[in-house]
């Protein structure tokens, strides 16, 4: 099923309409002033439409709502009825609904958590032209019910998809301050705020209390990765909308879904980038114009490894190690087959770019200046091992470019 706002064409759903409402002039009074929602069923036709308005002091009122009639029983009613409750919780306390004087009709939102409000006598008899009749009563009085919207989410799918969105933010790179915040405003978006986050570089705990001194707990555990800032600002933007009360629960675990599968860039932009990346940062530091290029060149090969030995799921450590003895070679023969004279270390300390891990130390740093000291602890001991992996790499081979025949090939 699939959930969308009508503000075009209104007029288009009249048929639906009129199942609930017969009586076209009054759908009229509150058809533009209100808000429209249909549902879809997986063939892309309509099945069931609402509408809703807003009152004053907090408050808004169900119109109306219809389903057609070979699809009653389904589901779908209930379905969309959820939907805008869950809506409207984040600008309204209150949700009000007027039906006629049916037992069926009023069980319905019984059903749905409804309870009794108020009557109106007389309204149905001094409103419309024809009498009413729903399942054999004639439909005399307005009965009013109400439902108490903050009450109308689940803690436990809250939490669950709080959680997920963590999971997602510090699986692709997100701090922890940032993960906590998301974890929070989702929470408050939909009314559960006895909400305690505790937060690690690998791993978040979380638990909720759900009523009755009962509470609601799950550990998470996100394995050190790399970084994918596309999928932080996905999460990011998907977390503004639902603490702008612009996206449900149902619709927000599957944007998450979504979300997690965007892909990297394409192979060949990472390695290009990589490369020009190696270039730029010797350019910086000193080295000419010739030992940037190689700089250049020698980055994209060892970046077409990075990303070979993720393919097939290699360790850090000999992903990083073998990295170092790959650029240290490649620089090394370059200044052999060299038509002009080269710096060595210009070249070696660029070419290392692609291999360090600048977004773990940076987000290390601002752990520790957040007061998260074990997880800046564990982040920086994880970029610092990185750091050794390359050294040992890169020491290794030019010890015995030094000790070949006293460095022959010199």
């Amino acid at each position: 099923m699939r959930i969308h706002q009508i503000t075009e064409n209104k007029k288009a759903f009249l048929d639906l309409l009129l199942l609930a409402d017969p009586q076209e002039d009054m759908i009229e009074k509150y058809l533009d002033a209100g808000d429209m929602f249909a549902l879809y069923d997986e063939e892309g036709e309509v099945q069931s439409v609402c509408v809703v308005t807003m009152n004053k002091a907090g408050s808004c009122e169900l119109k109306n709502i219809a389903t057609r009639e070979k699809a009653q029983g389904r589901g779908y009613g209930k379905a969309l009825l959820h939907y805008v409750c869950e809506k409207y919780s984040f600008q309204c306390s209150t949700m009000y609904v007027g039906t006629g004087n049916s037992k069926k009709t009023i069980g319905f939102y019984e059903h749905c958590g409804f309870t009794p409000s108020h009557i109106v006598p007389g309204f149905f008899t001094e409103n419309y032209r024809e009498e009413i009749y729903e399942d054999g009563v004639l439909l005399t009085d307005m009965v009013y019910l109400k439902k108490d919207l903050a009450k109308e989410s689940d803690p436990k799918r809250v939490m669950d998809l709080a959680l997920e969105a963590g999971r997602i933010l510090l699986k692709n790179g997100g701090e922890i301050f940032r993960v906590e915040e998301t974890i929070q405003h989702i929470c408050k978006r939909f009314h559960v705020n006895d909400v305690d986050t505790f937060t690690m570089s690998h791993a978040i705990i979380i638990s909720v209390k759900i009523g009755d001194g009962d509470s609601y707990t799950k550990v998470k555990h996100i394995p050190l990765s790399a970084a994918h800032l596309g999928i932080v600002a996905e999460v990011n933007d998907l977390s503004r909308e639902i603490a702008a009360g612009m996206v449900g629960l149902d619709e927000a675990f599957e944007r998450l879904a979504e979300i997690e599968k965007i892909p990297p860039k394409r192979s060949y932009f990472q390695v290009l980038s990589a490369g020009i990346g190696s270039g730029c940062f010797g350019y910086l530091l000193g080295a000419g114009v010739p030992e940037s290029f190689v700089a250049f060149l020698i980055g994209c090969i060892l970046y077409i490894w990075v990303l070979t030995a993720k393919k097939h799921h290699m360790s850090k450590i000999l992903v990083n190690i073998t990295g170092g003895v790959l650029l240290t070679t490649l620089g090394l023969v370059a200044l052999q087959i060299s038509p002009v004279p080269l710096q060595r270390d210009g070249i070696i300390i660029a070419s290392i770019m692609p291999l360090v891990p600048g977004m773990g130390f940076v987000n290390a740093i601002r752990d520790i200046a957040d007061s998260d000291f074990l997880s800046g602890t564990v982040r920086m001991i994880d970029a610092l091992l990185v750091f050794v992996y390359i050294a040992i790499g890169v020491g290794i081979t030019l010890g015995i470019y030094a000790n070949m025949a006293g460095g022959v090939l010199g």
